[in-house]
């Protein structure tokens, strides 16, 4: 594997920290979270952290084997990365349960503000950001070399599942007061030789589905002085081919148009992955185009009316105007995101292909990622039904309806194994453990699910307000969840 900047140091009388992406390498390499733990971790001088991946099972760096590491840590940004997570313990020759090894397994990532579902496998979970949390609990393990709960317990942000103890989501305060100018560059990641560059955290938009609008709060910004500073640092630190910039907004950093025109001056290219259209501008646009950007993305969701109902405040006007804006500029193809099975009726269907008939006029090609809504815990929408029973019949009409443009869905019944597990509690731990009987994966989900005699529905259908959530001893930060819920469904 070609690379630059991998952090190699002599292993030996070292504190050894396998950091574990549960997915392709081109994922992991691609995610800015799993960058920094790997900057973070190594920054202490008397650790070793080292990459696994589910298609580099033995480590990057010195090629060692997941069972010569006593403390082993999972960035979970996926639900169904669960089975992947268990998966690469058993493969590795590691016990799944907790009790039943030696090495201490910690969790981390977005889909750790549920983690009672992986609570019987996993011995500690980092409900929070890993600057904040994760260097103190390295330490403590590096001091105790010692499993048991009790030894971490005045550390803030870690839920315990043999304590099933209380514990409060942990975040940075002030984002400027850390990044990793330095990051591994490989052509092997999603984003090529790319450096990553996180503008802001957090969201205050509220859409109602969304788990990083509620559970990244509040919202933060890097100032420009450090941005602009991190580029030049990472442009001599790294050589990347392109700068990405990322965040929840991209374009809602007030001094967005400032980095761009400051980056258009770089001998580098310039990358948004996602844009809200709202917030486009034209020194946005030509900056993107000038460093080669050609495709816009954006993220409609559905109709304009479901779109309010999400509380997505987006016209389709503004849609449209933002897709014209980049077409006048010299783009050439937009990607929309859609969002079936939040309520939306066959009228909403035909709305959204009156839409995508609209952006075709603008001149661009047009792209549809078509995606199932996922309710999600920690968000107003946690106490929805997952409606997969009529997912099929509206992707028919959306492919029956919308012309002459290149469609990808995810399935439907993949979907539904994430709702189970985003919304699951200890009753999941046996289907888990033993869809690994038959190779994991979603088919081996269902079938384990069958043959332990549990029914999913009891996860993926509608919940009642009047009973507790599993999750209910994670506190993200999330507030008013069951008003905006009520406000959904009035």
């Amino acid at each position: 594997m070609f690379e630059r900047n991998a952090i190699r140091k002599d292993p030996r009388g070292k504190l050894r920290v396998a950091l574990v992406y549960p997915n392709r390498y081109a994922a992991g390499m691609a995610n800015l979270g799993y960058q920094m733990v790997y900057d973070l971790i190594n920054s202490m001088p008397h650790v070793y952290a080292e990459r696994f991946f589910t298609d580099a099972e033995r480590s990057i760096e010195t090629r060692s084997q997941l069972r010569e590491f006593d403390l082993i840590a999972f960035s979970w940004q996926f639900e169904a990365d669960a089975l992947n997570i268990l998966g690469m313990l058993r493969r590795g020759g590691i016990p799944i349960h907790r009790e039943e090894r030696r090495q201490m397994v910690l969790v981390g990532g977005p889909c750790a503000v549920n983690p009672i579902p992986l609570g019987p496998f996993v011995d500690a979970f980092l409900i929070g950001e890993a600057e904040v949390g994760l260097l103190p609990f390295v330490e403590r393990y590096g001091e105790l070399r010692s499993k048991e709960p009790e030894g971490y317990g005045d550390l803030e942000g870690f839920y315990f599942p043999a304590l099933e103890n209380r514990t409060r989501r942990v975040y940075a305060q002030v984002l400027d007061d850390y990044y990793p100018a330095t990051q591994v560059m490989t052509p092997g990641g999603a984003f090529g030789e790319a450096f990553l560059l996180e503008v802001a955290r957090g969201c205050g938009r509220g859409c109602y589905f969304c788990l990083g609008g509620y559970t990244f709060r509040p919202k933060r910004e890097r100032s420009l002085e450090m941005l602009e500073g991190l580029v030049e640092e990472g442009i001599k630190a790294n050589r990347p081919q392109k700068v990405v910039l990322l965040g929840p907004s991209v374009a809602d950093h007030p001094r967005m148009d400032e980095l761009c025109a400051f980056l258009s001056g770089k001998d580098v290219g310039l990358s948004i992955p996602s844009l809200r259209a709202d917030t486009l501008t034209e020194g946005i646009v030509r900056a993107l185009v000038a460093k080669g950007q050609r495709t816009l993305t954006m993220a409609p969701e559905s109709s304009e009316g479901v779109r309010c109902r999400l509380n997505k405040g987006l016209a389709d006007e503004e849609i449209l105007g933002a897709c014209r804006l980049a077409s006048r500029h010299g783009m050439r193809n937009v990607k929309l995101y859609i969002m079936l099975g939040c309520g939306e009726a066959e009228e909403d269907i035909r709305e959204i292909a009156a839409l995508v008939e609209e952006v075709k006029r603008t001149g661009l090609k047009v792209r549809l990622s078509v995606n199932p809504f996922v309710p999600k815990a920690h968000t107003p929408l946690q106490w929805s039904a997952f409606e997969g029973a009529t997912m099929g019949k509206r992707l028919k009409l959306l492919r029956k309806t919308v012309k002459g443009v290149e469609m990808e869905a995810e399935s439907p019944r993949e979907a539904y194994v994430q709702a189970a597990i985003a919304r699951g509690d200890g009753g999941l731990a046996p289907v888990l453990a033993r869809s690994l009987d038959h190779g994991g994966g979603y088919s081996a989900f269902r079938r384990a699910a069958r043959e332990e005699g549990i029914d999913l529905e009891r996860y993926t259908g509608a919940r009642s307000l009047d009973k507790p959530l599993p999750w209910s001893r994670i506190d993200a930060g999330a507030r008013g969840l069951e008003r905006l819920y009520r406000r959904f469904t009035g």
